[in-house]
This record gives structure tokens, C-alpha cells and sequence, in this order.
């Protein structure tokens, strides 16, 4: 069964499906607050074929936390990647598409994502790859303005806290930005007591 196929029964199922910038093909699918991602990945050996749909999950809100503070578009920042295996089939069939479709999915409905929020927040500062990214946008989210500043701060004074060289001022800024606006989202309301004399 050729990729394009695989796409299509993907399409057929809900499933919406695009490039990334490297060419790579992926499908997204929203599940209950939840942005789903797999990326197909069929390769055949001597005998078999293994495949993989490499499923992750986030939210929209975090995706688009992660993008204003990269200052670039994304479309999908993982919360929580699948440690799911590649299977091992004699053919693809149309009902191993439908199945691994539908593994992806119960994968996802099991996850927790303010439990993967939580973990990217308590990420040491020196954090390697797209990790210090996720911990600003999870700290954003979360409306942890303090936090936030102090890396301003620090930065400021020249301390970069053991950040990853693409971590920048500016990024703090704008996470401290999102930040502020969930802090005061997230306030209580509290009404205005007038007292009588």
C-alpha cells in the first residue's frame, strides 16, 4: 500500500493531513480539547513492513503559546510524544490503517495533558532541544508572570540561567506577555465591597 493511499483512508476517517517544513507528512485530528498528531511512517523490508504513526498530543492554546513566544508559526508543539512501537505486518491493509488510527486515538484519550504541562513547567533552565521552548509556553500558560521575570531579570544582567543559545530576551518578554494575559484570566473575580458609614 503506497503512502498516498494510507493518506487518503486517513482523510476518510476525519483526519486532516499536511507537510511540515522538512516535507515530513503528518495528520492532525481534534479529540476532546486535544490536538492529536501522527506522522505515517510505512517502510518496507525483505519480508514485512513496519509501521509507525508516531502519535503526540497537544492543545491549541499551548501550540499557539509556543509559536507567539518562538516568533515563527507552529502548527503543532507536543505536550506528550507516544512511546508506542512500530508494528510489524505481513501487508498494509486498509483495517491496519483503521486500527492504528484508532490505537493512536485510544493512546491519546489516556493522556494527561495538564500532568505534561506540569513537567515541561518544572524543566531546569538548562533543558537541551525544544524543551526550554515548552517551558515558557508552559509557564505562560499557567500565568507564572514571577517566574517569568526573574529569567528576565537575570537576563538582563547578563545570566542566561544555562538556556540554550536560541532562548532569547525577546522570547522571555513575550512569554511574560502571554503570561500576564492567563494571570488574569485565571483571577478570581473578586467584586468591590463598599462599606456603609
Amino acid at each position: 500500500m503506497k503512502d498516498k493511499v494510507v493518506l487518503s483512508i486517513l482523510q476518510e476517517l476525519g483526519w486532516k493531513c499536511g507537510k511540515d517544513e522538512a516535507g515530513d507528512v503528518y495528520c492532525q485530528l481534534e479529540q476532546g480539547g486535544k490536538q492529536l498528531q501522527i506522522i505515517p511512517t510505512i517502510r518496507k523490508l525483505s519480508d514485512h513492513f513496519r509501521v509507525s504513526l508516531m502519535p503526540s498530543i497537544s492543545t491549541k492554546e499551548f501550540s499557539a503559546a509556543a509559536a507567539q513566544i518562538f516568533g515563527e508559526p507552529i502548527d503543532h508543539e507536543p505536550i506528550i510524544v507516544s512511546n508506542l512501537r512500530d508494528e510489524k505486518i505481513p501487508s498494509v491493509a486498509r483495517e491496519d490503517v483503521v486500527r492504528l488510527a484508532e490505537r493512536a486515538l485510544s493512546w491519546a484519550s489516556m493522556q494527561d495533558v495538564e500532568a505534561g504541562l506540569a513537567a515541561y513547567r518544572s524543566l531546569p533552565t538548562d533543558a537541551k532541544g525544544a524543551r526550554p521552548l515548552r517551558h515558557l509556553a508552559a509557564l505562560a500558560l499557567s500565568g507564572d508572570v514571577g517566574r517569568l521575570h526573574g529569567y528576565k531579570e537575570s537576563f538582563d544582567q547578563g545570566d542566561r540561567m544555562g538556556f540554550v543559545p536560541y532562548i532569547t530576551a525577546k522570547m522571555i518578554e513575550r512569554a511574560i506577555s502571554i503570561a500576564q494575559e492567563n494571570a488574569e484570566v485565571s483571577r478570581p473575580h473578586c467584586p468591590r465591597v463598599i462599606s456603609k458609614p
